[in-house]
């Protein structure tokens, strides 16, 4: 199959420009013998929410802590209408939320205390990946499947298998210097499909591991700074922290015929039939993904803030006979980046051009007219050969006078082109569209001048170095101010559609697409061919557009028996627009949780404690107002900080230490 681009550039036709703001809207409050918009329900008293910390001296990097610290502890269920929670004795419990009555709160297992017990825990975690079947992660290296007999009203689970996803260890204090060591595991996405007739488990499993990396250091200005090592600055070794990204796949253990009764607290004891687990095949990216859903047995959808590379290892070793070589992992996830950056504000367009060779201001002539853009270079044949421009008709027309270009440390070009008609928006830089992506986000270009100024002329120039994969290590998993965490994450996110077998990318976003925003609320388990691949939203200007991940009808094969079409081009599709929602989003200092509803109905942003603001859906699509609530759930201590939230048939459900807040989307 051909390598494609996964196109991610939003409808015009879906963009709202006229788009004014939020109206707030006060909650219903019923009156006697009805009910209110927001309930609250205490948890059984046994049950008390609180999530594990870390030992302060335990040094994370920051991916790490922004994944903690916007961990969701309440868990989709596998049916609808139910999510699932683990409190603090490890008890995983199944509530069934209900309009009218409270909840009705099952236990549903006890998770074993570890063995390993030199290891620090991640969060225990809960993956229904069917009506009958869940996933439970002790937080460390086991999985255990857990599974309910069908029509069985009591809601009576028993663990049917366990298995190992890796050491999933990480040492207190400084990492040691070995040349691969491991850390926590995270479980980032799971799912029950068949293969060949049997059920079979696939996941992706996420941990922290080390490459020694070389770093050329050439110039007098920076070699100076290590004049003092024993080794070379030339060829200094570093070991630079990375993820690596397991998909491991289990047979999924059968139900007995009959079911062992609920061993309570004594469930440690229980003999758990052990299944095998296998790495298909092993990824490494720079962050944690933030996306991962799968597309029937054969591929699944990535989206990983920085992008990924696949180890050449683990590809098939020889092609087939009188066949094309196997694709590298460089080949596979080689996109030619884009030749130029761009962004623009109602009165000027900025351009960044990364030139791939130091050039001084002299051996540059830029001629700006009113409708053209004329750039040479003099005695730079690299730069001459890709960034000559002669007389290149600009998307409007610009005020010359006022234009200008600068070059900062030999390397980064940026011109600044005044509009003449102020207020209207470039579909491009040049007239006639060339692909390249408007970049919304002005951080995307300190980015960039932040790596010119702190990576040499000669690591650029050649590409053989490159810069260390994570911001250094914290030592805290509070995480401080969200605020400060959230800006620090400011590499695009990378996604790509990838064979399970493999792990070889079919495509890939470039740099230049919307940024990450936030996912969409999960949903209970559903089975082919209605299930489709949860959407996203991304930032755009001030907007959030959802996209969604769809097999290409002209590709699709018919569907078989047991699952979705195989070997089909997943492509993305904007599908709907929540307007001014990443404008609004960055002025919230304190928020912890972010998701949009898979209807386009709702986006909603939860704090740190007590506060939760819904965002609705425009109701036509020229609208100039929407509508917003602002609820503030109470709670006192310790029970006002919000630990989850997820939506559960038009019921928002918020999880606190000690109770449950429900709030209706119909009253609101």
């Amino acid at each position: 199959m051909a390598y494609r681009v996964l196109d991610l550039r939003p409808d015009t036709a879906l963009l709202n420009p006229q788009f004014d703001g939020y109206r707030l809207r006060l909650l219903y409050r019923g009156g006697e013998g009805e009910q209110d918009a927001v309930r609250s329900y205490p948890l059984p008293t046994s049950s008390v929410v609180e999530p594990q910390h870390l030992a302060t001296n335990a040094l994370l990097t920051y991916s790490e802590v922004y994944s903690r610290v916007h961990f969701n502890h309440m868990f989709v269920g596998p049916r609808p209408g139910t999510i699932i929670y683990i409190d603090r004795e490890r008890h995983v419990h199944l509530a069934e939320i209900r309009k009218r009555d409270p909840p009705r709160i099952t236990r549903m297992f006890q998770i074993p205390p570890s063995a390993t017990t030199h290891a620090l825990s991640g969060y225990h975690g809960a993956h229904a990946i069917g009506k009958d079947t869940v996933l439970v992660f002790d937080g460390v290296v086991s999985v255990y499947v857990l599974q309910h007999a069908p029509n069985d009203e009591l809601e009576q689970w028993t663990a049917t298998g366990v298995f190992e996803v890796g050491p999933g260890s990480i040492a207190a204090g400084p990492p040691a210097e070995t040349s691969e060591r491991r850390s926590m595991y995270y479980i980032v996405g799971a799912h029950l499909t068949t293969v060949e007739g049997r059920p079979v488990i696939q996941l992706h499993a996420c941990y922290r591991t080390y490459k020694e990396t070389e770093y050329a250091v050439t110039t007098a200005s920076v070699a100076g700074q290590y004049a003092d090592l024993a080794v070379p600055p030339s060829a200094r070794q570093r070991s630079a922290p990375v993820f690596c990204i397991q998909a491991i796949q289990v047979d999924a253990p059968q139900l007995p015929n009959k079911l062992p009764g609920f061993a309570g607290p004594s469930s440690a004891t229980l003999n758990i039939p052990v299944v095998a687990a296998s790495v298909v095949h092993t990824l490494h990216s720079h962050a944690i993904p933030v996306y991962c859903e799968y597309f029937g047995h054969e591929q699944y959808v990535l989206g990983v803030r920085g992008g990924i590379a696949l180890d050449d290892t683990e590809l098939m070793a020889q092609p087939p006979a009188g066949g094309t070589p196997p694709i590298t992992a460089a080949t596979a996830m080689h996109v030619e980046p884009d030749p130029y950056y761009w962004m623009q504000s109602a009165s000027d367009v900025t351009v960044c051009i990364n030139l791939p060779e130091v050039v001084q201001a002299n051996q540059i002539i830029c001629e700006l007219a009113r409708s053209s853009l004329s750039l040479r270079f003099v005695e730079s044949d690299k730069c001459a050969a890709r960034y000559t421009f002669e007389c290149r008709q600009l998307c409007d027309h610009i005020i010359a006078d006022e234009s200008v270009w600068t070059l900062e440390n030999g390397r980064l070009l940026t011109l600044y082109l005044q509009k003449q008609h102020e207020g209207a928006r470039w579909a491009s830089v040049f007239r006639g569209d060339d692909g390249v992506l408007e970049t919304m986000d002005p951080s995307d270009f300190a980015v960039i001048r932040e790596r010119l100024e702190k990576y040499t002329a000669s690591e650029l120039e050649t590409g053989t170095a490159s810069a260390p994969l994570m911001q250094p290590y914290v030592d805290q998993d509070s995480g401080g101010d969200l605020e400060q965490l959230d800006e620090s994450s400011d590499t695009p996110v990378m996604f790509s559609v990838r064979s399970w077998r493999t792990g070889q990318a079919a495509a890939s976003s470039v740099a230049g697409s919307p940024d990450w925003l936030c996912p969409a609320f999960p949903r209970a388990p559903q089975h082919w061919p209605t299930c489709t691949l949860l959407p996203v939203c991304l930032k755009f200007d001030v907007d959030g557009v959802v996209f969604g991940f769809d097999a290409s009808a002209d590709t699709a094969q018919p569907p078989a028996a047991d699952g979705p079409p195989t070997h089909a081009n997943v492509c993305a599709r904007h599908a709907g627009t929540f307007s001014a929602l990443s404008y609004i989003q960055a002025g919230k200092r304190e928020k912890r949780f972010m998701y949009v509803d898979s209807d386009l109905t709702v986006a909603v942003l939860a704090e740190t404690q007590r506060r939760v603001y819904i965002y609705h859906q425009i109701t036509q699509p020229d609208a100039t107002l929407a509508v917003q609530n602002v609820v503030d759930l109470g709670g006192a201590g310790d029970d006002a900080e919000i630990l989850g939230i997820q939506l559960v048939s038009r019921a928002l459900v918020v999880l606190h230490k000690r109770s449950l807040s429900v709030i209706n989307l119909d009253l609101c």
